[in-house]
């Protein structure tokens, strides 16, 4: 079995720099830190997770509440876990998702505790938010992604200058009849994009197209199809329309085509998150891209932060987007 002192010596490094190089820790500069784990990943070496969680008075394991209904079956909160878990297991940490199961009464709180968890990311809360409120008050270190409410210790997309900047390139481009597909707005993010809508349409002096009596919690492709036939039924038909997601945005697509019209031809379509999907659907979908593997990776960071120096209160971290066009939108000038 491969030790930390042979990993000292072939590294020029003290023990203690090994040790805290293979925990995680902040206190030695990146540069050894990558030198020591390459070493110990070409020697073999395997931690003892136990040791590790005696001189830690923790384990080496971080939670992740992903509800199935709002998780497992969203592309999006997929890939950002897959960037978490790719930082976490680089920085020697395993991963464990959390369930909240009443009928046992081990809510989230008590499945941390019982596994010695270091800390939580919530990545989608269902419909648990008592259950979460409790593991957010606890002495646990959590962090947020797309909370429900503005709150520190989270991280999300800019989705208001998203959608406002999504909406201003359809202007630009001679689009005036521009629709909405709204997302959940009883939360935070979904609240923000159509806030980022209304705000444009107003500046502009446009007349929405949103149909204010739907309320999107999945973002899935059979709501955007309901919503956009709701538009359309109402308003009549759109010359833009600006989706909460990249899957609403397909649905969309679909009903626009069943009617028998053409997108982009009568219809220029943009979606939200930049999903694979958006280069395999006919015509390839225009998006605003949101940076998973970053969003994926800080959200690591900012959980070891809170676990390895204490930090009780981390502002919001909002990252920037990206508006990627493809053949979904036509220039109408």
């Amino acid at each position: 079995m491969v030790t930390i002192e042979e990993i000292a010596k072939l590294s020029k490094c003290s023990v203690s720099t090994v040790s805290k190089a293979l925990n995680g820790y902040t206190d030695i500069s990146e540069k050894t830190r990558k030198r020591v784990l390459k070493i110990a990943k070409e020697l073999g070496y395997v931690p003892n997770a136990t040791a590790q969680s005696l001189v830690r008075k923790r384990s080496n394991t971080l939670g992740v509440v992903y509800e199935v209904e709002y998780g497992l079956m969203n592309l999006f909160f997929s890939s950002i876990l897959e960037a978490f878990r790719r930082e976490a297991m680089q920085r020697g940490y395993d991963i464990l998702l959390l369930s909240n199961n009443t009928e046992n009464g081990m809510d989230y709180l008590k499945h941390c505790r019982s596994k010695n968890v270091g800390g939580v990311l919530v990545v989608s809360a269902g419909s648990d938010a008592e259950a979460i409120q409790r593991l957010v008050e606890s002495e646990i270190a959590v962090i947020r992604l797309d909370p429900e409410i503005d709150v520190n210790n989270s991280i999300y997309s800019d989705s208001y200058y998203s959608i406002r900047n999504a909406c201003r390139y359809l202007y630009d481009t001679g689009h005036r009849k521009i629709a909405f597909i709204q997302g959940d707005k009883q939360n935070f993010i979904g609240a923000t994009r159509l806030r980022g809508y209304l705000d444009f349409i107003k500046e502009k002096n446009l007349q929405p197209f949103f149909h204010e009596p739907i309320n999107n919690t999945s973002y899935s492709m059979e709501e955007g199809y309901e919503t956009m036939k709701e538009i359309i039924r109402f308003y009549g038909l759109p010359d833009g329309v600006v989706a909460s997601s990249d899957l609403m945005a397909i649905g969309a697509m679909k009903y626009i085509q069943e009617l028998g019209y053409s997108v982009p031809d009568h219809v220029s379509i943009i979606g939200f998150d930049n999903l694979q999907l958006c280069e395999v659907v006919t015509p390839k979908l225009s998006s605003i891209s949101q940076d998973y593997n970053l969003i994926g990776r800080k959200a690591c960071e900012m959980l070891l932060d809170k676990i390895e120096n204490n930090e009780q209160d981390l502002d919001p971290v909002v990252v920037d987007t990206k508006l990627i066009i493809r053949e979904s939108v036509k220039n109408r000038l």
